[in-house]
């Protein structure tokens, strides 16, 4: 692309961030409202030129076009916002919000396995959004942790609806959407409904609970995997993960119900629930607090303890980017995050914090610096907290 150019007479492109045989995505800048944006190209001429029928590819255009147009209707904090569409040297387009932070499957690959609190925080925030989507008659057809991006600020924002409908209308039904997280009827042929996406989000809290997929690996032959969503059950996520409430167990289990007519009615009914279980995340912490009565009250505790986690979690991403992440500070603020985590039932995910604090002290500071070693103390610590807590 002639990067000298602007699309749509407003838009330079600056960097290219991805290309694939779908499309090309650049990030531009909006020379009108002074913003970045990120301009997905829809490559009409590389889908010719592989072949496909110029009919089918001219109604691809449309359908993808009818996608974005419909997107555009939906407003909420956790979708990403499609602004505009146009078309430039032949070339059609979409121009979507640029979300800056990482996506969820670069969380899950950095390890460790995320905590209780942040994991139904992502849940609920994932399916509002969702659910926003559905109303608005757009069904996604591709959730997964790839196109679950999560911004510096900590929160959700589902990417790429428009791109998975194109996925979906031009590749075979082996390759359309991701084999992982793709529900038992889509391997049939059938097209996807919102209970098909809902299917999805089970497959990525599954995922967000135990460290894996409830169905196969990346390295597994897709149709494989397709026979094991067909007709195998995994086991639930305490089952590799002691410490997840019942009440994760069961919204796993429902959401990857083999016929859709036994899954939820609605995202927005999934995100009520995960909302429930935030609460009881909450009372844990109460508990915990009021068996250790010897503490004195201090200000904030009648703060429900997810939405403490949740400010944390922002502070430390601010003060990462402002200072730098072997910054004393974001030392500090990591050290508070885990054992606010533990306090609140989840001490495996407060030893896994603790672990990983650990080993980034070592990084920064060398292997026998006092840091280093009081993190891996609180390793030791939430662990043994955890056996004590089986034996209750």
């Amino acid at each position: 692309m002639d990067t000298s150019k602007l699309i749509g007479d407003r838009f330079r492109p600056k960097e290219r961030r991805d290309s694939g045989a779908m499309g090309d995505v650049w990030i531009a800048e909006d020379m009108k409202l002074g913003r970045t944006v990120a301009l997905k190209f829809l490559a009409r001429r590389r889908l010719t030129q592989q072949g496909a029928l110029t009919e089918f590819t001219e109604w691809t255009v449309r359908m993808f076009e009818r996608e974005g147009m419909a997107m555009a209707r939906v407003n909420h904090p956790n979708v990403a916002h499609i602004y505009d569409t146009g078309e430039h040297d032949g070339e059609f387009y979409i121009v979507m919000e640029y979300v800056e932070g990482r996506s969820l499957a670069e969380h899950l690959k950095a390890g460790p396995t995320l905590t209780l609190e942040r994991t139904a925080r992502w849940a609920r925030q994932m399916c509002e959004g969702l659910g926003a989507a559905h109303t608005a008659e757009v069904i996604h057809r591709d959730i997964k942790p790839g196109n679950i991006m999560i911004t510096h600020q900590g929160d959700v924002k589902i990417v790429d609806f428009g791109l998975a409908f194109l996925a979906d209308v031009t590749q075979s039904h082996t390759s359309a959407g991701t084999p992982l997280y793709k529900a038992p009827e889509r391997w049939n042929d059938e097209p996807g409904s919102r209970r098909s996406d809902l299917y999805s989000v089970g497959c990525v809290l599954y995922e967000m609970l135990t460290g894996r997929p409830p169905f196969g690996s990346p390295q597994d032959d897709p149709m494989t995997v397709g026979r094991m969503h067909q007709d195998d059950a995994p086991a639930p996520p305490s089952a590799h993960r002691p410490g997840v409430p019942p009440q994760l167990d069961a919204i796993v289990q429902t959401l990857l119900a083999k016929d859709p007519a036994h899954r939820p009615k609605s995202a927005l009914a999934v995100a009520q629930a995960v909302r429930r279980i935030q609460h009881v995340l909450d009372a844990l912490a109460l508990d915990d607090e009021t068996r250790r009565a010897d503490l004195p009250e201090t200000p904030g505790r009648d703060v429900g303890l997810s939405e403490r986690i949740r400010a944390l979690d922002r502070r430390i991403l601010d003060l990462e980017l402002r200072l730098g992440p072997s910054d004393q500070s974001v030392i500090e603020a990591r050290e508070e995050h885990a054992e606010l985590t533990g306090r609140s039932g989840d001490t495996r995910g407060a030893a896994a914090l603790y672990d990983r604090l650990g080993h980034d002290c070592q990084d920064f500071f060398g292997p026998y610096d006092v840091r280093a070693l009081n993190a891996f103390e609180g390793v030791a610590r939430w662990i043994a907290r955890s056996g004590a807590n089986r034996e209750l």
